[in-house]
């Protein structure tokens, strides 16, 4: 969890590059447009409203229910993944770059009205840096909502800024060694919930490092150590890698900590691996069962089409 929110702050920060990328692009295409410009304008002022939720959608703390929305939905040809949503946040930042700088900046035609408008001898303000002021004050609202709700994320109870790595410190390598040769990347015990709350006291929560595979393991564990206030979250890219052991310090007392650790590794290590072959072969039975409903349902309408007489 701290990893995807490390990787959405700097997403958010690389969505920059597409966004002035699409500004100069649309600059450059408006002053070409010549007779075409109110077209053009137009096209801008459709996509911008589109372009600006596809944006919100994808990025920063949106990003993760619209991933969990997409996954509920099941009908679609392909997993979609984080990547992917980043992806299409910097397609959309394009296209809100480019139908800004359509809007704002003016082509050949307008330019030399607006140098006849201002010629000597005529009244009326020169103000050709307008545009670039108005599309600096969208920019930084863009940017200053984005990172403002990156930010609010990390402040939260449990959110990355509150939360320190511990996985390093010599008192637990023994913890590492047990749970390093587990096909897992994530495990956390008592992870805080939208309202800050820890929720089940007795069980920890495992993660594969399979992409595309939706499969969480629980392990069940005393509840004791709930009452003693710990709590982590434990994540790592993959099987080859340390584990990185995030905490809040100021909430967890180390001794609990680690002692909770030690006596969580020997358990997770024992059964991990058996339960995980259990989902995952009940997670393949149901979906065996799944396809032949879907293979009973089209013979059935393959049936139904002309069985009636005429």
């Amino acid at each position: 969890m701290i990893r995807q929110e490390a990787a959405m702050f700097f997403g958010s920060l690389l969505l920059w590059v597409p966004l002035l990328l699409g500004a100069g692009v649309g600059r450059w295409r408006r002053k070409r447009a010549g007779d075409n410009a109110p077209a053009a304008r137009l096209w801008a002022i459709v996509n911008l409203p589109g372009a600006l939720v596809l944006l919100l959608a994808c990025n920063g703390v949106m990003a993760p229910r619209t991933l969990a929305w997409f996954r509920s939905l099941g009908a679609l040809p392909f997993a979609p993944t984080p990547g992917m949503l980043q992806g299409v946040a910097m397609f959309a930042a394009f296209v809100l770059g480019y139908s800004i700088a359509s809007m704002m900046w003016s082509g050949p035609a307008q330019d030399a009205s607006t140098a006849s408008t201002n010629a000597p001898g005529t009244t009326g303000p020169v103000n050709k840096h307008s545009s670039m002021k108005v599309f600096a004050v969208i920019c930084a609202t863009i940017a200053l909502s984005s990172g403002t709700g990156v930010v609010s994320q990390g402040l939260r109870k449990g959110g990355f800024l509150t939360t320190s790595d511990v996985g390093g410190l010599p008192e637990l390598a023994q913890v590492q060694e047990q749970l390093r040769p587990l096909e897992a990347c994530s495990i956390t015990y008592r992870r805080r919930d939208k309202r800050g709350q820890r929720q089940h006291p007795n069980s920890v929560f495992i993660e594969t490092c399979s992409v595309g595979e939706y499969i969480i393991v629980l392990i069940d564990v005393p509840g004791t150590w709930a009452d003693k206030g710990v709590g982590f979250e434990m994540s790592r890219g993959s099987i080859s890698e340390p584990w990185e052991i995030q905490v809040e310090k100021a909430e967890v007392p180390f001794p609990d900590l680690e002692k909770a650790l030690e006596h969580f590794a020997p358990l997770i290590a024992a059964q991990y691996p058996e339960k995980l072959r259990e989902r995952r072969a009940s997670a393949s039975e149901m979906e065996r069962h799944l396809d032949e409903q879907q293979r009973l349902e089209q013979e059935r309408k393959a049936r139904a089409k002309g069985s009636y007489p005429r």
